[in-house]
């Protein structure tokens, strides 16, 4: 695996554990590089835009949180990065195929399936 692809998970994978903003600016930020060199190469190497890895993430994060049953859903994506609860909502039937509170009621932490690389 590239370098550069292993120090972005690396570094999403602490910012979500660190509950800190998980975006293309705060990561390439962190990893002092531009953010057109880091999402060229990681489109380059995995075929995928890095825009929509980090949203994948953010999601999958809501997806646990919503399991946990103590935030409202709002905050749930507030805490997540969406600025807008109704893009949140839109994004999230979009990945799991229902709403955030049909997920928390009937979803399993098992449909979210994992990228090869992270």
């Amino acid at each position: 695996m590239d370098g550069l692809l292993r120090s972005v998970i690396k570094t999403v994978r602490r910012r979500l554990r660190a509950d800190e903003e998980i975006t293309v600016e705060a990561v390439t930020k962190e990893l002092g590089y531009t953010r057109q060199y880091v999402s060229g190469r990681f489109h380059r190497t995995t075929g995928r835009l890095l825009s929509h890895f980090l949203k994948e993430k953010r999601l999958e994060k809501a997806a646990r949180l919503l399991k946990a049953g103590n935030l409202r859903v709002s905050m749930v994506a507030r805490r997540c990065g969406f600025d807008s609860e109704n893009y949140f909502r839109q994004q999230f039937r979009e990945r799991f195929g229902m709403s955030p509170r049909q997920f928390r009621t009937t979803g399993h932490l098992r449909a979210i399936r994992r990228p090869q690389m992270a």
